[in-house]
């Protein structure tokens, strides 16, 4: 068959399913749209649209002040009108501390280890009743817009004002690893092993933590992966999609919209990333500074 003769064919297979289409009934083919067309619109609009347009974090601030230039008599008021801003600002980042402060209080508390993030330091630390046992250095961050707005409302504090529990995680490596070794046979051989260090375990490590609140941590790091890595990376990536595209359908089975949830990304050394999502206990608790 020639090359035009492949082409010719090709057409005619393109235009099979526009012709079956036109053959139809009005109700075939209304049917057909609505099932390849209009229902995964639908779904979108349900599934992404509507959280975004409906958030209750995306609700314009009511205590927002706005600036009149026609309202202003003279530069005094102007000057008042500043003043009162730098003091709200003020008030805002105290209540936040204060918030901050209240739950570290709340982790110290209890008995297992604690997560404590503090954006405005770049610092990620494990505790145990107020003893920090592993402070970590972040290196780089980013987070979703909903806490500038959360702060613009004057609502930051209240949702920062009580540990976040930890529901669900997800991660590239084992949360407890099991390492074999053969016993020795003799007391020779145990003699001669006994110096001997078990090899440090070369893993990639990213996780994901899902906490009440609707927050979610992403941790990852600044390692470039390996190519285990890469391929475990994949699978990972794909099962956090199915997670989420789960949680969505859920909420619309019960007749819900799915939540907006208000993520943060941070990248921390490799043994950092592991220490911490391998100290973490069922449950774990979180205390957050934005």
């Amino acid at each position: 068959m020639t090359r035009k003769n492949y082409g010719l064919a090709f057409l005619q297979w393109l235009a099979k399913p526009v012709v079956w289409f036109l053959r139809q009934t009005r109700g075939v083919q209304a049917a057909f749209l609505f099932a390849f067309i209009l229902f995964p619109l639908f779904i979108f609009i349900v599934t992404v649209a509507l959280p975004v347009a409906r958030n209750p974090f995306e609700t314009a601030a009511a205590s927002e002040i706005r600036e009149n230039p026609e309202s202003l008599p003279d530069s005094t008021a102007a000057e008042i009108l500043t003043g009162r801003r730098e003091l709200a600002k003020k008030m805002a980042a105290l209540e936040i501390d204060q918030a901050f402060l209240l739950t570290r209080l709340e982790l110290a508390k209890k008995d297992s280890i604690g997560l404590v993030i503090d954006l405005t330091d770049s610092t990620a630390k494990l505790e145990v009743k107020g003893v920090p046992i592993r402070h970590c250095k972040i290196l780089r961050y980013r987070h979703s817009d909903l806490a500038r707005r959360l702060r613009g409302q004057g609502r930051l504090h209240q949702w920062l004002a009580a540990p976040f529990i930890l529901q669900k995680e997800l991660a590239t490596l084992p949360k407890a690893p099991i390492r074999i070794k053969e016993a020795p046979k003799d007391t020779i051989e145990a003699a001669e092993s006994k110096g001997e260090d078990l090899p440090i375990e070369q893993r990639d490590a990213e996780f994901t933590l899902q906490f009440d609140r609707n927050l979610t941590l992403s941790v990852e790091q600044t390692q470039p992966p390996s190519f285990a890595g890469r391929m475990r990376e994949m699978w990972y990536g794909l099962r956090r999609n199915f997670s989420e595209a789960r949680d969505a359908v859920t909420a619309l089975l019960h007749l819900q919209l799915p939540q907006h949830r208000l993520w943060i990304e941070i990248e921390l050394p490799r043994e950092d990333a592991k220490a911490i999502y391998r100290a973490l206990p069922t449950r774990a608790s979180l205390a957050l500074r934005l």
